[in-house]
């Protein structure tokens, strides 16, 4: 792995951030029903795009997808089950944790 910038990682920070609240606000969408909030879902996902595209340019980016991707898994599994009470069972847990390690064994290669 190249030796990133810290602002490399704000960028990464930035665009799981971005990620997860795009994933959330198009949830409160409620199918696009509510149009403007609906439009700042696909505000912040394109936001989250254009900010991993400045993380890659210090980050690897095996290393950056798998991290954007992972975290966001996480993270909005997480406030998933804070704001909706969407539990998840065994197995899709399993998947996360699967999908965790996979971070962290990219991250330590």
């Amino acid at each position: 792995m190249q030796n990133a910038e810290l602002i490399h990682y704000v960028f990464m920070l930035l665009a799981i951030v971005l990620e997860v609240a795009a994933n959330i606000l198009i949830k409160y969408s409620d199918g696009f029903r509510k149009r403007m909030i609906g439009t700042l879902g696909i505000i912040s996902i394109l936001a989250s795009f254009t900010s991993l595209s400045q993380a890659v340019k210090g980050i690897d980016l095996s290393v950056a997808y798998a991290l954007w991707g992972g975290i966001g898994i996480l993270l909005t599994s997480s406030t998933a089950l804070v704001l909706f009470r969407q539990r998840l069972n065994r197995v899709e847990c399993s998947g996360v944790a699967a999908i965790f390690l996979g971070v962290i064994l990219l991250k330590l290669a």
